[in-house]
């Protein structure tokens, strides 16, 4: 989504300079649903999905309820 675009990539690479430039390919984001699924096929369950947000002034991260832009997936293998 463009939120990803413009903070993933536009503002952590090129103005934040958090991680080099080039580091994310827009076209090769995964949305949270589609690792979902890719688990599910791949005989995966999906416990939890988190977002993950992260302040640069006080170089912080902490979970949070928003996964359009960074987020952690916790998954257990199905029997």
């Amino acid at each position: 989504n463009l939120k990803s675009y413009a903070l993933g990539i536009i503002a952590a690479e090129y103005i934040l300079k958090l991680l080099p430039a080039g580091t994310h390919t827009y076209q090769k984001l995964i949305r949270p649903a589609e690792l979902d699924a890719m688990l599910r096929t791949n005989g995966l369950t999906t416990i939890a999905i988190s977002g993950l947000s992260y302040n640069p002034l006080t170089r912080t991260a902490k979970l949070c309820n928003d996964s359009s832009i960074n987020y952690l997936i916790a998954c257990q293998k199905t029997c």
